[in-house]
């Protein structure tokens, strides 16, 4: 042992110490604070059910430091609530047997409070773990696999694969599965990104038909199998939002509409007015939804059983474009007959009182 490490040793040794004592003096303190805020609080009303207030520092420490504090600061709140509050006054014996079931019915709920604190504060921890795990590996494949749709792309247009049925087929097969990979790549740095740092929508007057025609365009390779039907109102107006927000939201509905129908099926994109508000829909012919998978549509990474086995996908597209369409200030839900009828993804949004040439007019005035 070098004498660096020798003379950090008993830092390390009170550091430790000082961490593990840190919340027992919490506990203590908040304990203590609790217990004058009850004192005032009786002076003024008659509050016979003082364990309930006690519950807020067993919450507090369950949460920050998890089980063990937690119960250290039941116990103490027992003790406290016995010895200030209880009759005889200073003296942790509670004489009345009305006192003696809070207590213990205190210390009941006050152990569960623990526990169920303790757990939630556990996935939250799991959570910020999974987030920075996918976060650190998605960003080292970015690299690799760049050069691979790279590659793959001037491969499969090479002129000697191109007249090679076999090898050209080949080529495409890893283009686009190397596009595919990096697709769910970016929704996975995006779901991290979103749930770090939320997301900042801009605003900005967007078209709706120009909107459309774009989200189509950017997806027209993942749609070449079906048949797109736009459907355009007649003098739609101007709607505030962020463009590229909602191209996502709109791009990642278009997709699964294309990989849950079967080829050569039609996929309808529409956009109207309706009751004040408006509205895209984007139909499909194809799997449906359960009632459960309707009811579950937009958690993250949820997928239907049914698909699980049969179609690739990270479970985060729908999520997405229900976070990317509310930071907008619009509302997403899918509609579906059943399983085998299609469905049906419905954004409304509002529409603003004032159009921009209006807003124009009345500033330059």
């Amino acid at each position: 042992m070098s004498f660096g490490t020798w003379l950090n040793a008993p830092l390390r040794r009170a550091h430790r110490a000082n961490r593990l004592l840190v919340p027992f003096l919490v506990s203590i303190a908040m304990v203590g604070l609790t217990t004058i805020a009850i004192a005032l609080i009786l002076k003024q009303i008659n509050f016979p059910n003082v364990g309930i207030i006690y519950l807020l520092p067993v919450f507090v420490l369950a949460i920050r430091w998890g089980f063990v504090p937690a119960m250290f600061t039941a116990l103490i709140s027992v003790a406290a609530s016995a010895f200030f509050f209880y009759p005889p006054i200073f003296n942790f014996q509670a004489h009345s047997w009305d006192n003696q079931v809070d207590l213990i019915l205190f210390a009941i709920v006050a152990g569960f409070t623990s526990h169920l604190a303790g757990r939630l504060r556990r996935h939250d921890e799991i959570d910020r773990l999974r987030e920075a795990l996918i976060g650190s590996v998605s960003h080292e494949l970015r690299t690799p696999l760049a050069s691979i749709l790279g590659a793959s792309s001037v491969i499969a247009e090479s002129p000697n694969v191109k007249s090679d049925p076999h090898l050209a087929t080949l080529a495409n097969v890893v283009r686009e599965e190397a596009d595919r990979l990096n697709h769910d790549i970016q929704n996975l740095l995006d779901a991290t990104r979103i749930s770090s740092e939320g997301i900042r929508a801009k605003r900005e007057w967007i078209d709706p038909a120009d909107i459309v025609n774009i989200a189509i365009e950017r997806r027209r390779r993942n749609l070449a199998g079906h048949k797109v039907v736009v459907k355009l109102a007649d003098a739609l107006p101007l709607f505030e939002g962020d463009a590229v927000l909602f191209d996502q939201a709109l791009g990642q509905l278009l997709s699964n509409a294309a990989k849950y129908s079967p080829p050569n099926s039609e996929i309808t994109v529409e956009a109207r007015q309706q009751d004040g508000l408006l509205e895209f829909r984007v139909t499909d012919r194809g799997a449906g939804l359960t009632g459960e998978e309707r009811e579950r549509w937009g958690e993250r990474f949820y997928r239907g059983q049914r698909h699980l086995q049969t179609t690739t996908g990270s479970g985060l597209g729908t999520w997405m474009a229900k976070a990317f369409i509310e930071a907008s200030g619009g509302t997403i839900q899918a509609m579906s007959a059943g399983p085998g009828l299609g469905c049906t993804v419905i954004i409304k949004l509002p529409i603003p009182d004032q159009p921009p040439q209006e807003a124009d007019t009345h500033a330059d005035d």
